[in-house]
């Protein structure tokens, strides 16, 4: 076997191991399709988070619904259901019906699956490092967020709780990994510019307080 030969089997050796190299996939997040499916209905309360309305000068309750859901999902408590693009699951199971699909694709239509509770909030107030704090070391920035929050009963509409959540936060503040909920979920792509200052551990503290009142609740009439 002369050189030339072992260098190209070489070569090919190593476009073999890059290639099993990088079809290695590592998936993280909540469970199979399967696993989903197979969720006792009736083991946990199916809630929907509806889109909150601003009520600020910020546009700012896009974002915080997104992290409140989230986050709500991430705590195994509840069923979360889509509702804040449920037209695009609906526009999905018209195409399904139009025939335009494969027949061993198609959706069975009746399937989506109705929300006990409903989630509703608001930002009523949204103050991104605009107050100061006076400390023996000299000023802090210090930031305000308040959301005003209902569940209510789908079937009957009536509001069952309503609770206003506060959060608030300087540059000194302690770091989000110590908040029972919200210390891991990233920040949205929208509330971006605020990542990492006194706004965004607001946000936070003010939506891990939303998170545990909605779990706390769910406990009281746990089924």
């Amino acid at each position: 076997m002369n050189i030339k030969r072992l260098c190209f089997i070489f070569a090919g050796l190593s476009v073999l191991v890059a290639a099993c190299t990088t079809a290695t996939v590592v998936t993280k997040g909540g469970p199979t399709i399967a696993e989903a499916q197979a969720v006792d209905s009736q083991a946990k309360f199916r809630i929907a988070v509806s889109r909150f309305e601003n009520k600020t000068y910020y546009p700012v309750s896009e974002g915080a619904t997104d992290m409140l859901t989230t986050a709500l999902f991430q705590t195994g408590r509840f069923i979360v259901l889509e509702r804040q693009n449920l037209d695009v699951v609906m526009q999905e199971q018209d195409l399904s019906r139009s025939g335009a699909v494969r027949k061993e694709t198609t959706i069975a239509s009746g399937e989506l699956e109705g929300a006990e509770f409903l989630v509703i909030g608001a930002v009523t107030e949204f103050e991104p490092e605009a107050r100061g704090v006076h400390t023996p070391v000299g000023g802090l920035k210090q930031a305000h967020i308040a959301i005003d929050l209902r569940i209510v009963d789908s079937k009957t509409s009536r509001v069952l709780t309503s609770v206003k959540v506060e959060g608030a936060a300087t540059d000194a503040h302690i770091g989000i990994g110590l908040l029972k909920w919200m210390g891991g979920i990233p920040m949205v792509q929208s509330l971006g510019a605020w990542s990492k200052t006194p706004t965004d551990k607001a946000l936070r503290i003010c939506l891990d307080k939303a998170v545990d009142y909605i779990v706390n609740y769910s406990m009281k009439g746990s089924k």
